[in-house]
């Protein structure tokens, strides 16, 4: 009788190479550096081509930061409006007439203090009266029982907004909220008629399904397979990936033991790619604020809005100045 075939997978202890902070930044250091060897080295950079090493790391950071940031300030407000119709909503008719009864009755106590104790009165402190308090304690405590309905409001609120506004890949205003100073800001402006299209198109085909979560994911993995004793591994992944979900956006891993085997190719490509373009940048501290450094000012020198402001400095007058 012929046996079944039984898969073998490797350890899921990932390694991260030296000169990595996480996995976000081995597997979307990938992707860039895929991007940028796939067009003609830019003019701007044919006398120092060292400087692609930082200027990749440096794209990479933004795309991290893109998609791994707070939430927008529009999806904070969203998350907040849902909470009162939403208690109103679960806790019932009882508990939108205590917190009128509680409220009502915290205003006549603060007024009723203020006409005893005018503003300039050296008496600040006073006692709410057991009745309000009692009031505040239950209608905390409806709040307290009802915490978990209200959180699955705001995660419904969060993924639809998701749904429209995905974070995933990068758009063509990806990265139009950039800082004027930044490395993808500057480039752009540095050479724009050609080679940053051209590399932004290859960005954006690299990049369609990437999220820089993929790598937090393996980050994570470890602690979760260390947790999985009172449960499954799966409902570990399961439940840090609805976190992630609604944090980041994130659309989850299909298969992660084959995303593990990806990254640890990617970061032996990683490791051949900045040693050769730089030597040290991965491995010294050093060399790589010296890199930094030197593609920080060598993208000021050639930014034209800086040369147009430099011009525009030097023929305003003294007023100006002081």
């Amino acid at each position: 009788m012929r046996l079944p075939v039984v898969i073998q997978y490797g350890p899921l202890q990932l390694t991260l190479p030296t000169g990595f902070d996480s996995w976000a930044q081995v597997l979307t250091d990938w992707r860039v550096s895929r991007a940028f060897d796939a067009v003609p080295l830019p003019r701007s950079f044919l006398a120092e081509p060292d400087l692609a090493a930082p200027f990749v790391a440096a794209m990479s950071r933004a795309i991290c930061v893109r998609q791994l940031g707070p939430p927008p300030l529009e999806l904070r407000i969203m998350r907040e409006r849902v909470v009162e119709p939403a208690f109103d909503r679960v806790c019932g008719r009882t508990y939108v007439e205590l917190r009128g009864a509680m409220e009502a009755a915290q205003r006549r106590h603060f007024s009723a203090h203020l006409a005893e104790c005018p503003r300039d009165s050296s008496r600040r402190e006073f006692t709410l009266p057991a009745a309000v308090c009692n009031m505040q304690a239950e209608f905390f405590a409806y709040r307290r029982r009802n915490a978990g309905a209200i959180e699955r409001e705001q995660r419904a609120v969060t993924r639809a907004y998701w749904k429209t506004h995905p974070r995933h890949g990068i758009v063509d205003d990806f990265f139009d909220d950039a800082p004027s100073d930044s490395v993808p800001a500057r480039m752009a402006r540095v050479d724009p008629m050609w080679w940053w299209r051209a590399f932004f198109t290859r960005l954006q085909a690299k990049s369609k399904r990437h999220h820089a979560a993929d790598g937090r994911f393996l980050d994570a993995l470890p602690s979760l397979r260390a947790r999985a004793r009172k449960t499954t591994l799966a409902a570990q992944i399961a439940e840090w990936s609805d976190t992630a979900a609604v944090e980041w956006g994130w659309c989850g891993v299909d298969h992660y033991r084959r995303l593990a085997d990806y990254a640890v190719e990617k970061a032996h490509d990683m490791v051949a790619w900045f040693d050769q373009r730089a030597p040290g940048f991965r491995t010294t501290v050093e060399t790589r604020h010296t890199l930094d450094a030197r593609l920080a000012h060598f993208l000021a020198e050639h930014d034209p809005h800086e040369r147009l402001l430099a011009a525009e400095r030097a023929s305003l007058g003294e007023h100006w100045r002081n």
